[in-house]
């Protein structure tokens, strides 16, 4: 069971410079990650190609790019949080050199405002398991639809691209709401998250329960 009162209180407070510094760190670290993890789409997507499945390449993947905005949430616990995180982490990312040059910061945006609005369906009351999941799920929801305004699924048959739809949304399940819950938990049991709304004042087995 969550600390409500805690989270309560982190909801009446405006951001600190530790909040700034904190989606600072988040935003170079997972900038650097979602590099690698384009390498990493473009390695899967050469091997699954004589199996005739390259497009499920990036889905497998896809996952990871949403991160940055669940693990900050996680951490600060405040509105916005989410959205803040994912889309400074585009931004970076593309200064990194990411070959989608300003379209990775639009994306970035689209799946931040999928990562908050998970966490608004909570009321910013839960930062859990659940509420991380279904940030993790609007998030590739929000993507996919973006995709499809584009032109990019239409030449697909329906089957295909709710296949695609639902290996997203499972990546986003496993990185975005699985892994970051155990990264957050993993920080909250060294310390290091003391002085933020997922370590505070509560018990560690009361972050630890979420």
């Amino acid at each position: 069971m969550e600390n409500t009162t805690i989270q309560s209180q982190s909801l009446k407070k405006g951001w600190e410079l530790r909040d700034v510094i904190m989606m600072g760190v988040i935003g170079v670290v997972f900038a650097a990650i979602y590099l690698v993890s384009t390498t990493l789409w473009i390695a899967l997507q050469t091997a699954l190609t004589p199996f005739g499945l390259a497009a499920f390449a990036v889905e497998i993947v896809y996952g990871i790019w949403f991160m940055a905005g669940s693990l900050a949430a996680f951490i600060l616990r405040k509105p916005g949080t989410a959205f803040t995180a994912e889309f400074l982490a585009a931004i970076i990312e593309m200064f990194m050199g990411n070959f989608g040059g300003p379209l990775v910061v639009l994306f970035g945006a689209i799946q931040g405002a999928g990562n908050e609005a998970g966490f608004a369906v909570f009321r910013y009351r839960r930062f859990g398991l659940p509420a991380m999941c279904m940030s993790a799920i609007l998030a590739a929801v929000f993507s996919f639809v973006t995709e499809v305004f584009t032109g990019s699924v239409e030449l697909l048959s329906p089957g295909f691209v709710l296949a695609k739809l639902g290996l997203r949304i499972a990546s986003a399940i496993a990185f975005t709401g699985v892994v970051c819950w155990l990264c957050g938990k993993a920080l909250v049991r060294t310390g290091v998250l003391k002085s933020y709304p997922a370590g505070g004042d509560a018990k560690p087995a009361a972050i630890l329960d979420d």
